[in-house]
């Protein structure tokens, strides 16, 4: 058995199940739960990574004036862009391993949503196997209404623009909201509400991270 399965059949499937039987018969609700059961498993990388994203943030004007002046010399640029982020002890790549980490994760809720097992739960007669009866009646099957794919391509934009702080790389990322909604039009239902979730508490983390480094940066600038 591989890691992949390991994960579905050791935990998603008990997870959604255990959820289902005692906390509430909605296996929607269930991968709410256990997406946010995931984000909390995952903070501590996750903090690492907002607070690698605030130093490379307040980097990012003095990241602009040193390409300015060498934009005839990348590479005196780029030399001078390393010993800065050595001068701060920031890594870029840092803001993205706890992403990177979490990417087995998001691969075990797709093959979930098509595994058998899960399948075996839904058959079962008189279970719901939806959200609601109007919406995502199936958890399976892709959103006919495709609300949750714009949802989630609005929120991935709204994501990007908050956590991305190079103009650089915001241009290089403009078109993936896009490419997410063309992608999710034909993905599982439940899929797409791990995914929307997940996308939305990581950006509502971000907010609050980024307020309180405001509060500090503000409490530290009035007493000097």
């Amino acid at each position: 058995m591989g890691p992949i399965d390991a994960i579905i059949v050791h935990f998603m499937i008990p997870f959604l199940s255990f959820c289902y039987n005692n906390i509430i018969a909605n296996y929607g609700i269930g991968i709410i739960l256990l997406t946010l059961l995931v984000k909390l498993l995952f903070y501590p990388l996750t903090a690492k990574q907002y607070a690698s994203m605030n130093v490379m943030k307040k980097l990012n004007p003095q990241i602009k004036k040193i390409r300015e002046k060498y934009k005839q010399t990348p590479e005196k640029a780029h030399m001078a862009i390393m010993q800065l982020y050595k001068e701060n002890n920031a890594n870029p790549l840092k803001g993205c391993l706890p992403g990177l980490i979490q990417v087995p994760v998001f691969i075990a809720i797709f093959y979930t949503i098509h595994h058998s097992s899960f399948q075996a739960l839904l058959d079962v007669p008189g279970v719901n196997q939806g959200f609601t009866s109007f919406w995502l009646p199936n958890l399976t099957q892709a959103d006919g209404t495709f609300i949750l794919p714009i949802l989630l391509g609005a929120v991935t934009f709204w994501s990007q623009q908050l956590m991305i702080v190079d103009e650089q790389q915001k241009k290089m990322m403009m078109f993936m909201p896009i490419i997410i909604l063309v992608m999710s039009f034909k993905m599982p239902a439940g899929v797409l509400l791990y995914w929307l979730v997940s996308t939305l508490v990581s950006t509502l983390q971000q907010l609050m991270v980024n307020r309180q480094s405001d509060v500090i940066e503000a409490k530290v600038i009035s007493k000097t």
